[in-house]
């Protein structure tokens, strides 16, 4: 008796090669595992790094936000208050100066006029002629103490302008000393030193006269 195997060995070739590829696409060494769950734990670690920093950064700033806060409660009313004090003080610093400045000008307005009254008339008279320069004539009026000081000094200046025969010079009873009034052929100049010192001190009056009384007395 004979027997007959009937063997395809091109087949069990092939499935012999698609056992070795299973097998090598399935296998993974101990060292392999060991790297994958090490990149695994380093890649969960990192993602939990950053969510716990993003999650620390909003809770600080939200303790941050709320000790401001409380901070801005508590001292608010303080704030308000050292404001309050500094404009106080500083307005009373103001009513002093004004009240100093006030004195101040009321002592030494009286001796300007008594010393350089004269002097600022002559000075606007030589302001005027140089504008009136052009004109046929000129009147210069003064205080009658004023032209008699002031005579030799307006004779010299006529004279210096180059205006001898064209000015007049008169005394008027109702000028101050100081004051100075000078007509020309179109225009006219009118000054008193008098009345601008008057208005100061009627300005810085005005001026104090509005402050807080328990300003002035600190």
């Amino acid at each position: 008796m004979s027997l007959v195997f009937d063997r395809d060995f091109d087949l069990e070739l092939a499935r012999e090669n698609r056992q070795v590829l299973r097998d090598g696409q399935a296998y993974y060494s101990q060292d392999a595992l060991l790297e994958a769950v090490s990149e695994a734990r380093a890649t969960a670690f990192a993602e939990g790094r950053r969510t716990g920093h993003a999650e620390g950064l909003a809770e600080a700033a939200g303790l941050d936000g709320a000790r401001r806060a409380a901070a801005l409660e508590v001292l608010g009313p303080q704030m308000a208050a050292l404001i309050q004090a500094a404009d106080e003080h500083r307005a009373a610093l103001e009513a002093q100066l004004l009240d100093f400045s006030l004195s101040v000008c009321e002592q030494v307005f009286p001796e300007l006029l008594q010393h350089r009254a004269h002097d600022r008339a002559l000075a606007q008279v030589r302001r005027a002629l140089s504008v009136g320069l052009g004109s046929a004539t000129l009147q210069v009026s003064l205080s009658p103490d004023g032209l008699r000081l002031l005579r030799e000094e307006l004779d010299s200046t006529i004279s210096e302008f180059g205006l001898i025969g064209r000015v007049a010079l008169r005394a008027d009873p109702d000028l101050a000393d100081g004051d100075t009034r000078v007509a020309w052929d179109s225009g006219f100049l009118e000054y008193s030193f008098s009345s601008i010192c008057d208005r100061i001190l009627g300005a810085l009056r005005d001026a104090r006269s509005a402050v807080p009384t328990h300003l002035l007395e600190r």
